[in-house]
């Protein structure tokens, strides 16, 4: 019996309660979470179904030392991490659903960061491409390494504007909504 399986799932930056919900399904049917890959490739241990809560944080608060302690005196264990998301789970206590950001200026502060991100990220491949000439230099490059760039440059220009729209919705609909 094969002990672990390997699923590949797409979430985009706005979708953390969709990740959340979802995990705690895959434990539920004894899918335990063992790591996830930049590319979207999960990997869980097959073992006991538990009914498991899993929250997601990006990057800092998981990063500083003390809140690590804090987190593990909570009872609350760090699953996995991957480029900066850091996947916290923790038994389920009654069936309810345990919460790092319980507030939505919390909330809102989240997804203020990850916007931050996805706004500065692409600025240096963009200023290194209009400083270095690379309109003139692609002339002379391999159609391999061409369609790698321009697939690259595709997605950057196709994937990063989506999530920031996401992102500045969710941060709106956190305003809006009735304090939790």
């Amino acid at each position: 019996m094969n002990t672990t399986v390997r699923i590949f799932k797409l979430f985009g930056a706005h979708q953390d309660e969709q990740q959340e919900s979802w995990l705690r399904a895959m434990a539920q049917q004894g899918l335990h979470l063992l790591r996830v890959n930049p590319f979207c490739l999960w990997t869980f241990r097959r073992g006991e179904p538990a009914d498991i809560v899993y929250r997601v944080d990006f990057p800092n608060a998981s990063q500083d030392p003390a809140f690590r302690q804090l987190m593990q005196d909570a009872g609350w264990t760090l699953a996995a991490r991957t480029v900066g998301w850091h996947y916290w789970r923790i038994p389920a206590a009654d069936g309810k659903q345990l919460e790092l950001f319980s507030d939505n200026a919390s909330k809102i502060a989240k997804f203020r960061q990850r916007l931050g991100l996805f706004v500065a990220s692409p600025m240096p491949v963009l200023v290194t491409f209009f400083i270095f000439d690379m309109p003139g230099k692609l002339n002379q490059l391999s159609t391999p390494f061409l369609v790698a760039y321009c697939g690259s440059l595709a997605l950057l220009l196709l994937v990063f504007p989506y999530s920031i729209v996401q992102l500045m919705l969710r941060i709106r609909s956190l305003r809006g909504a009735v304090p939790t």
